[in-house]
């Protein structure tokens, strides 16, 4: 298919052969023993046909050439963590697309890392990908680490629900970004804790 350039003697041919080879970071992907499984895509769809947040928001919404559950894990070693952030978290991780996967490809467990890389910097055994660290956010680590606490102090974590629930009526109706597709959250006035500890008291 490409021929060499011409010789002593032909009447045609280019005087010089230049082959170009646009890598666009899968050389970086195949020297990472998990990120080269990306590269066994055969393109046959199979994972968006059966990912539900691609069937609601279509491939548009991705921004890249490939959307979808492999264009989650793809685009960030071809354009960067810090451009790609919000793909690697647009996943309810149901592993539908794993199962379908002729291929095989553990596209779950890979969003997992990606999601990892993004907030923190790479293991010692994984090449860093470009823009890692850019979703790093010390107010949502400093969140779930109060989380982390209150639900391994059970006293802490029923004051909080129980303060919350006094709250419900307090909170305002638009909580930034959450309350643009959802409803704002409620809690019940009543835990389903002390529901079953009334109905066992009354029997």
């Amino acid at each position: 298919m490409i021929s060499s350039p011409r010789k002593d003697g032909e009447l045609d041919g280019p005087q010089e052969v230049h082959l170009i080879l646009l890598d666009n970071g899968r050389t970086q992907a195949y020297h990472d023993n998990e990120l080269r499984k990306t590269l066994q895509c055969i393109r046959c769809g199979a994972c968006m046909n059966h990912c539900p947040v691609y069937t609601r928001i279509g491939g548009h919404a991705y921004g890249t050439v490939y959307p979808g559950p492999i264009g989650k894990i793809i685009s960030p070693h071809l354009m960067g963590i810090d451009s790609t952030q919000n793909l690697i978290t647009a996943s309810s991780m149901c592993g539908a697309c794993e199962e379908v996967c002729p291929v095989r490809i553990p596209i779950p467990s890979l969003l997992q890392r990606l999601r990892q890389e993004s907030k923190h910097n790479a293991e010692p055994n994984h090449d860093p990908l470009n823009g890692q660290n850019a979703a790093h956010n010390t107010l949502e680590i400093a969140a779930m680490k109060g989380f982390v606490f209150a639900a391994t102090h059970p006293t802490f974590y029923h004051a909080g629900l129980n303060a919350a629930r006094k709250m419900n009526g307090i909170l305002p109706e638009h909580l930034g970004n959450w309350t643009q597709c959802r409803v704002k959250p409620k809690l019940a006035k009543t835990s389903l804790k002390a529901k079953l500890a009334k109905r066992q008291g009354g029997k």
